[in-house]
């Protein structure tokens, strides 16, 4: 016996509407996402100027919120948290260097290489056309370290060579001046190689192309062209300041003892 049909018709009407493909809710409330790809911007920019034309063009119903997430989401947190971390550390570096040298003047001497740093990174950064982004601003904190870190090192050169040489106490003018000269020479060598290092080490990835490239490229951008342009400030600059501070050093402490003996 065959069955009887019923008409859908009969019973509901059909009407083609569209949709959300599936329904999803989060703490009692129904949900749905409009998803987007940026590309070229900064997404902390991108989503800045989105929310100002939203709020101008879009009308939000009662009861509903519109909320922005993702990369967005993620570079606002870790800004934040670079704002608070960059000022720590650079304290502790600081501290770090007067516990080193126990002198105020030579650990102020390492963050000269700071601005050349920063300079090279974002003329390397423009150069290769990134944007901004929470990885670049980690490559910055990178090289910020690394470049005091070489700057470290040419004043250990420039401290040995001095008191190699006799000290403050039995140096004249013109031997002080050689002495530095010499320091800053001797220090060639071992900035040059670590100028190759980090230029072989960091070339090849600018121009990767695998899994995770689009992170490590621009964080190793401002790394490389920072590192570059911190070492000439380091190599010509800190020298110059480091003479003309144990300069007045020696003009001080040969001033006091010249007077301590018209005294006696």
């Amino acid at each position: 016996m065959p069955f009887d049909t019923v008409p859908m018709s009969t019973v509901a009407e059909l009407r083609h509407k569209d949709g959300p493909a599936t329904i999803k809710s989060e703490n009692g409330s129904i949900r749905n996402f409009v998803r987007l790809n940026v590309r070229g911007r900064d997404p902390v920019e991108f989503v800045d100027d989105a929310k100002s034309v939203v709020e101008k063009l879009v009308k939000l119903p009662p009861g509903v919120r519109l909320e922005w997430t993702g990369q967005y989401e993620h570079a606002t947190r870790t800004r934040s948290a670079m704002l608070r971390i960059v000022p720590i550390s650079a304290i502790l570096i600081g501290l770090f260097l007067w516990a080193t040298f126990f002198d105020l003047a030579d650990a102020g001497l390492m963050f000269i290489s700071v601005p050349g740093a920063l300079a090279g990174g974002v003329l390397c950064q423009w150069i290769l056309g990134f944007p901004f982004s929470a990885a670049v601003g980690v490559g910055y904190i990178a090289c910020f370290g690394m470049a005091a870190a070489t700057s470290m090192i040419m004043l250990v050169y420039l401290r040995a060579s001095v008191a190699d040489a006799g000290g403050l106490e039995r140096l004249t003018l013109p031997e002080l001046r050689t002495a530095v000269i010499d320091g800053a020479v001797h220090r060639l060598r071992p900035k040059l190689l670590t100028e190759a290092t980090i230029i072989f080490g960091l070339a090849p990835i600018l121009w990767s192309t695998g899994v995770g490239a689009d992170i490590i490229r621009p964080m190793a951008a401002p790394v490389l062209g920072g590192i570059l342009i911190a070492d000439e400030v380091v190599d010509l600059l800190i020298p110059i300041v480091f003479y003309a501070v144990r300069r007045r050093r020696w003009q001080r402490h040969h001033s006091s003892n010249s007077h301590h003996s018209s005294i006696f």
